[in-house]
């Protein structure tokens, strides 16, 4: 067998480690990182969603949540792919979930076997490389062939892809954008979760290793600056009222500045149809990191706010989906000044306590299924 390409190497299950280091670059709503996993042995593995984390507020029905392990899913995959391993994916191997998930119930299951013939996938070097990028957007026009590339990115059986750059779409699409915030913001409850993973006082997560501050919020130089100090300056009773119309601003600054918009829709709004969703989202966004392009989320106007009818069906008329379909990511493309990656959880934090060893079988007892 071949050394895998890591710096040295590496046999399970150390491979995990490595794997996972780039599996946990994935994004994720507010960067939550609402992921955590079970070694069941040297070469499986269970992916569980973190229920610490969820957001309950501004992802009521964990779609996002769900989406998001997607993209972890499909990062995990490229870097076991390059350590010459193969990862064989099941979804939920407890039973497909209905609307409500079980929180000891695996999202997925994944077992590992090596494999000489892997040709490593050509995102990889861009799995700890890609960010979102919350920046003004600059007014350069993006190239047919890089639509091309971003639409042919990824193969996910009944998920598509679509854009539009036209001025008129994109000055409707900026609108409703604004509307979909003020809607999410509306909700003192929605507001306080928000804010809780995003600390606008700071430049930085300051520290933490979930969400972020204002300068990876899209708030950098001397912008960030005066607007820390209009917050700073705010009553006290008034201090969540300012930074909500901030972040209205700032929305409609980013949705004016894009370049294009693109979405993500699955024909159904399945368990399953949201991974493949967040899988397909990742390799676009890596896609596009490839190319030098900035991407985005702008997700409100698909939630299911009190209020959210009349813009999400303005959106989805907008674009021309039937109502049997799902748009289960929003994003606007374009190109900017590069920003900086938000901070990761180590590893070790996603790992859950191991099973106990049956040493006499040389296997690890199989994860409960009930």
């Amino acid at each position: 067998m071949t050394t895998p390409p890591f710096d040295t190497p590496a046999e399970p299950p150390d491979i995990w480690y490595r794997i996972l280091s780039h599996s946990v670059a994935a994004p994720s709503p507010l960067n939550t990182q609402p992921w955590s996993v079970l070694i069941r042995g040297p070469q499986s593995l269970d992916l569980f969603l973190d229920t610490n984390r969820f957001i309950p507020r501004i992802d009521p029905t964990l779609r996002q949540a769900i989406i998001s392990s997607g993209a972890f899913i499909e990062n995990l995959d490229i870097a076991a792919r390059e350590a010459g391993y193969r990862a064989e994916i099941s979804l939920f191997p407890s039973g497909l979930p209905g609307g409500s998930l079980h929180p000891d119930h695996p999202v997925a299951r994944i077992e590992l076997s090596c494999d000489e013939t892997l040709v490593p996938d050509p995102l990889f070097p861009f799995l700890t490389a890609r960010y979102t990028n919350r920046r003004i957007y600059t007014a350069q026009e993006i190239l047919a062939e890089t639509f091309s590339a971003l639409a042919c990115s990824f193969d996910q059986q009944f998920t598509s892809f679509g854009f539009s750059a036209e001025p008129p779409f994109r000055k409707e699409l900026a609108g409703y954008l604004r509307e979909a915030t003020e809607i999410e913001l509306s909700d003192p409850d929605r507001t306080a979760e928000l804010l809780s993973y995003i600390r606008l006082h700071h430049k930085t997560g300051k520290g933490r290793q979930d969400g972020y501050g204002s300068g990876e919020l899209g708030l950098s130089g001397v912008t960030g600056w005066l607007s820390r100090i209009r917050l700073r300056m705010c009553p006290a009773g008034s201090k969540t009222r300012c930074a909500r119309a901030l972040l209205i601003r700032l929305t409609q600054k980013q949705a004016d500045s894009a370049a294009a918009f693109g979405w993500i829709v699955t024909k159904g709004n399945f368990r399953h149809d949201q991974v493949r969703a967040g899988r397909a989202y990742q390799r676009v966004h890596l896609t596009a990191a490839s190319l030098g392009l900035s991407l985005h989320s702008m997700t409100p106007i698909l939630e299911l706010y009190p209020g959210m009818e009349e813009p999400g069906q303005k959106f989805r008329d907008l674009i021309g989906i039937p109502d049997t379909h799902t748009v289960q990511m929003l994003f606007r493309l374009g190109y900017s000044v590069p920003g900086s990656p938000s901070k990761r959880r180590p590893v070790e934090d996603l790992l859950q306590a191991p099973r106990e060893f049956n040493k006499g079988s040389g296997a690890y007892p199989p994860a409960a299924t009930s």
